[in-house]
């Protein structure tokens, strides 16, 4: 859109027999006047080496002389062609961001804020509050500071290693539908025009390919990407005289390194000594794995002591026991160890679906909380709210397997062909959460009843049915429907309920009680209302000591905020500290902001780790809650308790 409006204002500029102010330009182009300065601050820098200069003054506004005019009308083509290769120029802020941490990584002398000015042909203004934005993410890397000078301006200090850490970072962050492109701006950084990155990374993409396929290492599309983008970066460091001198600090084992090694040498004429080729191997070790086909690979034990230490404190706290589930603890082994490199050599990993899986898999993400402080214990660090969603992925697989799956007796009056389609639609629609126990005719009502096909937890019927038994009976349309499937989810849909012969009504009653509800229609603030109910918490006997308690909550909070989509939050406390589990239910009459989040309803969890059955029924039916959008929008809306538990159906 730039290109194209410079190029408009060039042309207008040519054709006009006077000449035009900003504001005039700016009305014309439909931009600031700000803007239109900057465009022409732009075509002057593009335009001078033709001997052309758009001038200006108070009176007469932006003009192009006639002399000038006739050079101008007929290199038109010329000078927007080049134009359009200077559109690479970052425009965002993001853009910028990166443009001048690839400056000063790469410059070996200070660089004053003018010069950034005049490169990215903005104000010393957005390049100072540019600058503001990466002084903030230098914080991350204890290694390298931002030296400020008024004269000389500005210069990156810190070590080769950490450098090259920054650039990855930065690189890490982009979002581009082809990962295996270098950023625009990054070309910035060198000064030789025939330089053909995207060849060389092509070069660097099928070596690493070859090589992970000969020691049977599967990695993830994008961090196969990210290792080549690093390995490339290290290369034209390596390059322009940037290399690592300082040591490692600990023992790797350099296979891959030093089986691209020859390879990398012979492309692009270097040498690599120990210390390049530990950074590659270090580069390798913090991406994430898909799988391992190799034998002889060997899971570290730094991970599979995190491992086994976290599965026994599920154990402990839930009563769920994943140890003896080898695909589940290999798995999250290969997680947890490129993980584990990631945070101690600087790689920040963020996840862009962990609000989606804090909401969808809130029980998941519960129990992958408990690797927390084992991790924090090892490494002296608290890993991100992205990490452990990732885990929470591994462990929401794993819940899916232990629970029991409903059995299901179809009965159908119509033939065996609409059986059938009754069957294929069920077993489509809801995949290993059932097991079909056959399709058959109603005089075998009897027989289901007593269990001669084995146990029954739900009959499905294409006719009406009567019967005393206690086994539920959903009565569908032959050609069964939408609506069908989604009243048969009430009996399959969560199993985390369904492990209990627990009615819907029953589990609500559970945890939900008159007392614990508040609606507040006065303005309040988040943590003042957490405050307030646990006050009511201790005067109703549920919890001993009430600033233990809400301390607790607010260090579960600002450890990660528990404020999901749909405005409903589910605050806790880090440890059990209830005689029994309940929930308290706040609802504000307007949202409230906490952690530039809003806030409708929360759900004050007080457990007891002891009441494992009672807590899986907890946040079973806190699942069934926050993954439909109607429930929450309706509970929202509640002013009383009845009203609340009404609403809570499904």
């Amino acid at each position: 859109m730039a290109y194209r409006r410079r190029k408009d204002i060039f042309i207008c500029l040519l054709n006009s027999d006077i000449g035009l102010s900003g504001k005039e330009l700016a009305k014309i182009f439909n931009v600031s006047s700000r803007t239109i300065r900057s465009d022409i601050k732009f075509l002057n820098e593009l335009i001078k080496e033709y001997g052309i200069s758009i001038d200006s003054s108070k009176q007469g506004g932006y003009f192009i002389s006639e002399k000038q005019k006739n050079i101008g009308i007929s290199l038109v083509k010329e000078v927007f062609n080049k134009e359009e290769a200077l559109t690479k120029v970052p425009n965002t802020p993001s853009e910028r961001f990166a443009f001048i941490l690839f400056k000063l990584t790469f410059a070996r002398d200070f660089i004053t804020m003018e010069n950034f000015a005049d490169m990215l042909f903005v104000s010393k203004t957005t390049i100072y509050l540019d600058v503001k934005g990466i002084i903030e993410f230098l914080d991350e890397f204890s290694n390298l500071s931002l030296e400020i000078s008024p004269i000389r301006g500005l210069k990156l200090k810190g070590d080769e290693r950490s450098k090259r850490l920054i650039i990855s970072n930065v690189l890490k962050r982009e979002k581009k539908n082809d990962k295996l492109m270098l950023s625009r701006s990054f070309y910035y950084a060198f000064t030789d025009e025939n330089l053909d990155l995207n060849k060389e990374m092509l070069f660097l993409y099928e070596t690493i390919i070859n090589v992970l396929n000969k020691y049977g290492y599967i990695l993830t599309d994008a961090d196969v990407s990210l290792l080549v983008k690093d390995i490339l970066v290290s290369i034209k460091r390596i390059q322009m005289g940037f290399t690592i001198t300082e040591e490692i600090g600990e023992d790797l084992d350099l296979t891959i390194a030093k089986a691209i090694k020859k390879e990398i040498e012979g492309y692009f004429n270097i040498s690599l000594n120990n210390k390049e080729l530990e950074y590659f191997q270090q580069s390798f070790n913090s991406k994430r794995l898909l799988n391992v086909t190799s034998k002889v690979c060997v899971l570290k034990e730094e991970g599979e002591s995190i491992v086994d230490e976290f599965l026994e404190g599920i154990r402990n706290k839930f009563n769920i026991d994943f140890r003896q589930n080898t695909n589940f603890k290999r798995n999250l082994i290969l997680h947890l160890n490129p993980m584990l490199e990631r945070i101690k050599a600087n790689y920040f990993e963020d996840n862009p679906f962990k609000n989606q899986i804090k909401t969808n898999y809130p029980f998941a993400f519960e129990i992958s909380m408990i690797i927390v402080p084992i991790i924090n214990k090892e490494l002296n660090i608290v890993i991100s709210e992205g990490e452990v969603s990732y885990i929470a992925l591994h462990v929401a697989v794993a819940l899916d397997k232990i629970y029991r799956k409903t059995n299901i007796a179809i009965i159908c009056g119509s033939g065996l062909g609409t059986a059938q389609f009754v069957k294929s639609k069920i077993v489509s629609y809801y995949n290993e959460r059932v097991n079909i126990l056959g399709y058959f005719p109603v005089y075998k009502l009897n027989n289901i009843l007593k269990g001669e096909y084995g146990k029954v937890d739900l009959i499905i019927s294409t006719i009406p049915l009567t019967t005393k038994s206690n086994i539920p009976i959903v009565q569908v349309n032959p050609l069964i429907t939408g609506d069908d499937l989604m009243r048969i989810e009430h009996y399959v849909g969560n199993p985390l309920i369904t492990t209990k012969e627990t009615s819907i009504s029953g589990i609500k009653e559970e945890f939900f009680k008159n007392e614990l509800f508040e609606y507040f229609d006065e303005e309040i603030d988040f943590f003042k209302a957490i405050l307030r109910f646990s006050k009511v918490l201790k005067t109703q006997g549920y919890i001993d000591d009430v600033e233990a308690f809400y301390a607790s909550v607010v260090e579960r909070e600002n450890l990660f905020s528990t404020i999901l989509e749909g405005m409903i939050a589910i605050p806790h406390p880090m440890e059990s500290m209830s005689k029994i589990t309940v929930v308290a239910v706040g609802v504000f009459k307007n949202p409230v902001i906490c952690c530039g989040k809003k806030v409708k309803m929360f759900l004050l969890f007080a457990f007891n780790a002891k009441e494992n059955e009672k807590l899986k029924l907890l946040y079973g039916l806190l699942q069934k809650i926050v993954e439909s959008k109607t429930i929450v929008e309706n509970i929202s809306q509640s002013k009383n308790f009845d009203e609340f538990m009404a609403k809570l159906n499904w």
